[in-house]
C-alpha cells in the first residue's frame, strides 16, 4: 500500500517539490486526488471545476494551487494514481511472458474502461492536448509504456535485431491511445473496442517478430478476424454498465 500521493514519477509541483510534508498537508493532497478521481468518472475533463473539487476536498483553492501547480497535473496525476492500484491488482492475476498473457492483461485494464468512460475519455485528451506539459503527458504515456517494455524485453530474443525497443514500446502505446481516444468520440462502437485494440496490437506484433512467437501472433490475429474474439484471452464482450446515479 503507498504511503505517499502517488508512485508515479511525476512530482505533485515542479517548483516546490513536497517543501511541506506535514500529516496536515499529505491528508489535503490525498482527499484532493480521491475527489478529483470522483468528478472525472462523474463528470470527465469538460465539467471539471476547480473550485467544485476544494468544496468537496475541503481545501483552498491556494493550498491546491501550491500542492499540484495547476488543474493538468493535478488530474495527471488522480489518473496515474488509480491506474496503478488497479493495474497491479491486473498483473497479480495475469501471465506476463506469453502473447495471450500480454493481450489479456491489455483488455482485462481496457475493459474496465466501460465503467469509466467520462475519466478515459479524459485521460486521452490530455494525452492529445498540444498544450499538455511535457512531464505530464509522460506520465500518462507512460501507463501504457511500461508494460509493453517490460512485456518486450521478456521477449527479446523473439524480437527481430532491427528493432529498437523502447521506440516499438512508444509505438505500441501510441496505438493503443489512438484506439481507445476513437473509443471515447464515438468513432468506434463499444462491442468493436476491445476487438480493435488487440487486432491493431497484433497487426504491429507480426511486423516486428519472428520464429514461434510470430507463428502465435498471427494464429492469434487470424483468429480473431474469423470469429470477432479470441476465446483464450480475457472476456473481450461488452460488459454491462450500471449507470451512475447523479451525485447530490
Amino acid at each position: 500500500m503507498k504511503t505517499d500521493d502517488t508512485s508515479s514519477s511525476l512530482a505533485p509541483h515542479p517548483e516546490r517539490p513536497l517543501l511541506y510534508s506535514s500529516p496536515q498537508i499529505l491528508a489535503r493532497r490525498r482527499r484532493l486526488l480521491k475527489e478529483a478521481r470522483r468528478m472525472l468518472a462523474e463528470d470527465g475533463i469538460d465539467g471539471f471545476s476547480i473550485r467544485k473539487l476544494c468544496q468537496r476536498a475541503e481545501v483552498a483553492q491556494r493550498t491546491l494551487y501550491n500542492a499540484f501547480h495547476n488543474k493538468d497535473r493535478l488530474i495527471a496525476l488522480a489518473i496515474r494514481e488509480a491506474f496503478d492500484e488497479y493495474s497491479a491488482f491486473v498483473r497479480q492475476s495475469s501471465d506476463t511472458v506469453s502473447v495471450k498473457g500480454w493481450l489479456s492483461r491489455t483488455v482485462s485494464i481496457n475493459r474496465r474502461n466501460f465503467h469509466v468512460r467520462n475519466y478515459t475519455t479524459a485521460v486521452c485528451a490530455l494525452y492529445f492536448a498540444p498544450g499538455t506539459a511535457r512531464d505530464v503527458f509522460e506520465t500518462l504515456l507512460d501507463m501504457s509504456l511500461r508494460g509493453n517494455l517490460t512485456w518486450l524485453e521478456q521477449r527479446r530474443g523473439d524480437i527481430g535485431d532491427w528493432i529498437d525497443l523502447p521506440h516499438f514500446a512508444r509505438s505500441l502505446a501510441d496505438v493503443q491511445y489512438a484506439t481507445i481516444n476513437d473509443w471515447c468520440l464515438g468513432r468506434t462502437p463499444d462491442e468493436r473496442y476491445l476487438p480493435s485494440l488487440v487486432e491493431n496490437m497484433l497487426m504491429m506484433l507480426v511486423g516486428a517478430v519472428q520464429g514461434s512467437l510470430a507463428e502465435e501472433a498471427a494464429e492469434l490475429l487470424a483468429e480473431l478476424e474469423t470469429t470477432g474474439t479470441i476465446a483464450s484471452i480475457a472476456d473481450m464482450s461488452v460488459p454491462r454498465v450500471t449507470p451512475r446515479k447523479p451525485s447530490a
